[in-house]
């Protein structure tokens, strides 16, 4: 998909600097008249009787009388044709016309065009959807820090850092020291909203790193100490419908389909939500859980059949 994206991408503004310098070479060779055959121009306006032979017998056989009305329109196609041939060249060029069968897709499925069309109108909602959801956790931060007060919500932020999952692998004084700044915002901050993202930020790692236990762990604390429903990480990122998301295919790939239709169920009133998945390639799409809640309701039919 990268590869034909990059070909699409490259095609296309290869196809719009062919077209203009079509144009900016059609608007150097304009002139005030039409040439015609044997450089000669024809004059706009009246033509007086001494030029009048000259320009009407210009470029046809002198024992051929001609239309004058007839010789433009015939200027004018010749013209048309070599712009349009102009035009085949640059689309040559550009290598769009090697690109209409990527464009058509195969038979029977929808055109890559349309995949690409519909991708990226997901992933603008997606981003409006997380530039929202930033605003909240902002919103949410000077909220902790009215209930707790400066001192303790500077105290608050510095154990919420502490307790992030670091990037790479830890030592373990490293883990006993995250833990240690966890256990103290879950005893000292329980109802605070940094507490709730700490938690959703270990429980999200846990999933990226194919964790499931830890996961499952750190979802199952959140559900029973925040008192949010909407949780949004540093990122951006939805916590809790992405978490169940990942959480459902993995019980129903262990097959607990009744823990997994516990999340389906609860995914299903949240269908207008967005969250950021990798597709079959590997690469992160924009998708809506109304479709993630068909697709896991599809996998889990096919399953209970079996």
């Amino acid at each position: 998909m990268n590869v034909q994206r990059t070909a699409l991408i490259a095609s296309f503004s290869a196809l719009i600097l062919s077209l203009v310098s079509i144009g900016l070479q059609l608007a150097q060779r304009a002139t005030p008249g039409v040439p015609v055959d044997g450089g000669q121009v024809e004059a706009k306006g009246p033509v007086s009787a001494s030029e009048a032979p000259s320009a009407m017998t210009a470029g046809t056989p002198k024992s051929s009388p001609s239309d004058p009305r007839l010789d433009e329109q015939a200027r004018r196609i010749e013209a048309l044709e070599r712009q349009l041939a102009q035009v085949a060249r640059a689309v040559h060029a550009s290598g769009l016309d090697a690109a209409a069968p990527l464009l058509a897709g195969s038979p029977g499925s929808e055109s890559l065009l349309t995949t690409l069309g519909e991708q990226y109108a997901a992933r603008a909602r997606f981003e409006e959807n997380r530039q929202r959801l930033t605003e909240r956790a902002a919103q949410m931060r000077q909220r902790d820090r009215k209930t707790y007060g400066e001192a303790d919500y500077q105290h608050l932020t510095e154990l919420s850092k502490k307790a992030l999952p670091r990037r790479g692998a830890e030592t373990e004084a490293e883990r006993a020291e995250r833990e240690a700044a966890l256990n103290n915002l879950i005893a000292n901050y329980p109802e605070s909203w940094a507490t709730s993202v700490t938690l959703a930020e270990q429980a999200l790692d846990a999933a990226m790193n194919r964790n499931a236990k830890n996961a499952e762990m750190y979802y199952q604390s959140l559900l029973s100490l925040s008192p949010y429903e909407e949780i949004v990480t540093e990122q951006g990122i939805d916590a809790i419908p992405t978490l169940q998301t990942y959480l459902a295919r993995q019980y129903l790939q262990e097959g607990r389909t009744e823990d997994a239709a516990t999340l389906i169920e609860a995914l299903s009133a949240q269908g207008d939500r967005l969250i950021i998945e990798p597709n079959e390639m590997g690469e992160p799409v924009t998708r809506s859980v109304s479709e993630i809640v068909a697709d896991l309701r599809q996998r889990m039919g096919t399953q209970t059949q079996h």
